[in-house]
């Protein structure tokens, strides 16, 4: 039986798409689950550096784990780039002129990677109401086994034998 994935109530095909009559909400096709189980929010796969580049607009539309590690991969980014840019102004520090060159391009990209884990945090702050302090492979690998686990748990709610006999609750023991 199709499902809404937010109640678990059965919905109504209506003009190809279906409707939750509890929650009020017109579901896409490829929402509506099936027997009452929940959305699977875990991406297909860990994303790439290479959707570092997107825009602000398109990581909008990205989920909060993958997020999370493309975060980690920019403060990763914003290390090197400073630890880089630090050996550049020691050496104009101690008369190489030619790293003036170096030391202008780290900065731009110093800055470009700061203003992208700004924009990484800020949308997982608007998500999870803080940003994580460090993002570690432990945090990540318990955040998805945590998501894995509310998946498991079914949105059904199964009539009691008293309710189907006619019974009253009080007649039988509560568990």
């Amino acid at each position: 039986m199709k499902t809404c994935p937010y109640c678990g109530s059965l919905v109504e095909l209506i003009c190809s798409k279906f409707q939750c009559n509890y929650c009020e909400l017109t579901l896409f096709p490829e929402d509506v689950q099936k027997d009452g189980n929940r959305k699977d929010l875990l991406p297909v796969s860990q994303p790439s550096y290479t959707e570092l580049r997107k825009s602000t607009s398109e990581l909008m539309e990205l989920t909060t784990i993958e997020l999370l590690y493309l975060l980690k991969f920019a403060r990763a980014e914003r290390r090197e780039i400073y630890a880089n840019r630090k050996v550049f102004v020691q050496a104009l520090k101690e008369g190489f002129d030619t790293c003036v060159e170096g030391i202008r391009y780290t900065f731009t990209e110093y800055e470009y990677w700061t203003r992208k884990c700004f924009v990484l945090e800020n949308l997982i702050r608007e998500r999870m109401g803080y940003i994580p302090e460090k993002i570690s492979d432990s945090y990540l690998d318990e955040i998805i086994t945590k998501m894995k686990e509310s998946q498991q748990k079914v949105m059904m709610i199964s009539a009691g034998k008293a309710i189907v006999a006619g019974q009253k609750l009080t007649d039988h023991k509560r568990t």
